[in-house]
């Protein structure tokens, strides 16, 4: 491969002049503004730099064609060629198998040149692993970067950048809180191990629910740990809701049944991800007949990211389809946590931040999640 520099007054004109000097198979590499101010900045000379690579077959061809040289053999050479090949039994799949080993060859070559020459790369996949995004998923995001990111603008930190920014913001899925809907009730479980916050979600969503001129009724089936029924029951009798203990299906059908709520919010068991068995009794126990009620997962911002990916499968047994982040103030990171949920095909609902009630809830947004990844360039957001 040869590189030539040209210079002209305006790009337009570089490109006439690249086409004339080296035909259209030059490819341009970079363009850099060499213009300069005339005396006290006046009389601006307008100028750029192009810098441009072509193969020296290319290049040694278009000197022949502008010394006037010509090849009078060419034809000859070409029969002679198509000849050899249709002589050979096999001989063009044997062409076409080795042209597709050289192109995949000429890929990672060009890969790993785009890796050893660009810190632009390296410095997004440390920003994706502070955030804890998991290996394969920065791996996928770097291999979308060089096939569909020109090599010009891989040179430009802020171009990778608005890149990963929109590829990971493209992946996201958000899904509204709750429609007033067509007079059916809307029931919405919050499943979660223990300890991630789902009494105070729930007392949160209720009163943003209120605030929407909406019935909201409090169940709970946690009457395991010690205060629970006691916190929840609080929350209701300040918000002036119904608010209900259940132990048995039975009796949280009727329940179900008998309310004349818009909304119903079932507080569950936390559980470990690693108890099964008490897992599929809780499913049972919340097992409706005549209505369908909604799971959400419910985790912790501050979970480990090894724990993630098990606490997503072990609750698939709900078939929940959306998720809450609770407790963002105290980590800084969520990846892992979005890394699962685009694998899982899940949206993103709600985001809580503190204690307070009804207050410390958001719900989410493209916009508001991306806020969470840090690293990413300011003039990102300024531009997305």
């Amino acid at each position: 491969m040869e590189y030539r520099e040209i210079e002209a007054q305006t790009l337009d004109e570089a490109k006439i002049k690249i086409r004339k000097e080296f035909g259209d198979r030059a490819r341009i590499i970079k363009v850099v503004d060499s213009s300069k101010k005339g005396f006290l900045g006046i009389g601006k000379k307008q100028k750029v730099k192009v810098l441009i690579s072509i193969s020296e077959v290319d290049l040694l061809k278009k000197y022949k064609e502008n010394l006037g040289i010509k090849n009078p053999n060419r034809k000859n050479e070409i029969e002679n060629i198509n000849t050899d090949i249709t002589n050979q039994n096999g001989s063009i799949n044997n062409l076409l198998e080795k042209l597709n080993n050289i192109e995949n060859e000429l890929k990672f070559i060009n890969n790993k040149a785009v890796d050893d020459m660009h810190s632009n790369l390296a410095q997004i996949k440390q920003i994706l692993k502070e955030n804890e995004f998991f290996d394969d998923f920065i791996d996928k995001i770097i291999e979308n970067v060089k096939e569909n990111l020109p090599y010009s603008k891989i040179e430009e930190r802020l171009e990778v950048h608005k890149f990963i920014y929109g590829y990971i913001k493209d992946k996201l899925k958000i899904k509204d809180s709750f429609e007033k809907g067509d007079g059916s009730k809307k029931i919405l479980i919050l499943v979660g191990p223990t300890g991630v916050g789902k009494t105070t979600t729930i007392a949160k969503i209720a009163a943003n629910a209120i605030r929407e001129k909406l019935k909201a009724e409090l169940i709970t089936i946690d009457g395991y740990r010690i205060g629970a029924k006691y916190q929840l029951e609080k929350y209701a009798e300040y918000m002036k809701t119904p608010m209900a203990g259940i132990e048995d299906n039975l009796e949280l059908q009727k329940q179900i049944d008998l309310s004349e709520s818009d909304l119903i919010l079932i507080d569950t068991i936390g559980r470990s991800a690693k108890d099964e068995m008490n897992l599929v009794k809780m499913k049972q126990l919340l097992k409706l007949n005549r209505y369908k009620p909604e799971f959400i997962l419910t985790l912790s911002a501050s979970t480990k990211p090894k724990e993630v990916k098990s606490i997503f499968k072990s609750f698939e047994i709900f078939d929940y389809n959306s998720v809450i982040i609770t407790k963002i103030d105290e980590s800084e990171t969520i990846g892992a946590i979005l890394n699962t949920a685009i694998e899982k095909d899940c949206s993103i609902r709600y985001l809580t931040n503190g204690q307070r009630v009804p207050n410390d809830i958001e719900k989410a947004t493209k916009y508001n999640i991306m806020d969470k990844i840090k690293g990413l360039d300011i003039e990102v957001y300024l531009n997305c």
